[in-house]
């Protein structure tokens, strides 16, 4: 399974096998959930934390060369 830009910037056996790692991980943490409902609650807070991250991600790549001021600029 592809899905973009990520993969084409990385090689493709180690992008398989990272998102097989993801998915694995993904399908045990469901594992905890007794209804439909659980099931939603640790979806969303899978989302916010890949979103933390991207948001980590992201700022890491148009971080001025000297760093962040104390206001984020």
């Amino acid at each position: 399974m592809t899905t973009g830009a990520a993969e084409v910037e990385m090689e493709g056996t180690e992008y398989e096998r990272l998102m097989g790692s993801i998915r694995r991980a993904t399908a045990r943490i469901f594992e905890f959930a007794e209804t439909e409902e659980e099931v939603c609650r640790l979806e969303k807070a899978i989302n916010n934390e890949v979103m933390y991250l991207a948001a980590i991600a992201q700022s890491e790549r148009v971080k001025p060369p000297t760093g962040w001021d104390p206001l984020g600029r």
